[in-house]
């Protein structure tokens, strides 16, 4: 029983061990960080991690081609990777809600407006979007946030919309209306609580996706800019060296899978919680 019971809930149980290990991670950089990010020795170029030939327990993970620790970059790249990726789902979920919600419960004119809008968006494909409206705003934090959070509101709007949908005849929205409830209090006080708990499991993934993209930005170098530690820089300035110092762009690659791992595993996790069927289907 115990065995089926873990069994159950395993996706979640180690998906959120990763996901809470990689946040304490980025809330504890500066003092988990054995040296500054930013911090540049020419003498101590493109040393290999310790367990290779030639490395020592003074840089764990070796250095890049200008002297600095890879292992502190790396760590200072966690917290630009978590909160950008939360902050931009965070804004593609609310904008997407409010659209959806507006759509699905109005209906008609405003319905043909919104969703027609957001089909327009969805044909544009997500990564191109957000590499043009980079290319124009700039690399920060903010615009970067605000990029790849405009990029992805339609997920939100088509999934709400559908819902809103098959939710708005329901006997207690129809029991709201005619007790002289608005449409604000109803979509915020009847609908909204119905949809949460789908919004959470589809905003969850959406983190994955996020990160991914913040990181082929900085990858392409439309992200934040250089020096910046994020995994995307990194990536980008271990590409030329993949033969001589392969261990810059692997490094960065291993934390990009395994909290891209983490989330996707407590995201399905969480989905088959909710909804049993979901694993059958």
């Amino acid at each position: 029983m115990k065995r089926s019971l873990f069994g159950k809930r395993f996706k979640i149980v180690l998906g959120a061990g990763i996901i809470v290990a990689m946040c304490l991670l980025a809330a504890l950089a500066p003092y988990l960080a054995p040296y500054d990010p930013l911090q540049q020795d020419l003498l101590r170029r493109l040393k290999p991690p310790f367990f290779m030939a030639g490395g020592t327990a003074k840089n764990l993970l070796g250095t890049d081609n200008y002297g600095r620790d890879l292992l502190s970059r790396l760590i200072f790249g966690t917290q630009t990777s978590i909160m950008v990726g939360t902050a931009s789902m965070a804004l593609s979920c609310i904008l997407g809600a409010i659209a959806g919600l507006i759509a699905g419960y109005k209906g008609g004119r405003i319905e043909q407006l919104i969703m027609r809008f957001a089909d327009a968006h969805m044909a544009f494909p997500d990564v191109l979007f957000a590499i043009i409206m980079a290319a124009a705003f700039g690399g920060s934090t903010f615009n970067l946030i605000l990029v790849l959070g405009i990029s992805g509101w339609m997920i939100y709007a088509r999934l709400v919309f559908g819902l809103v949908r098959s939710l708005k005849h329901r006997s207690f929205v129809e029991a709201a209306v005619s007790y002289g409830g608005g449409d604000r209090y109803v979509m915020s006080r009847h609908l909204l609580p119905q949809i949460v708990p789908i919004l959470t499991v589809v905003a969850t993934l959406q983190v994955a996706q996020m990160i991914l993209q913040e990181a082929a930005l900085s990858f392409l170098g439309l992200g934040l800019p250089p020096p910046a530690p994020t995994w995307g820089n990194i990536l980008a300035e271990g590409r030329d060296r993949m033969f001589g110092a392969p261990w810059i762009a692997n490094c960065a690659g291993i934390a990009i899978i395994l909290i891209v791992f983490g989330i996707n595993m407590f995201g399905n996790g969480l989905r088959e919680y909710l909804d049993p069927q979901a694993k059958q289907r």
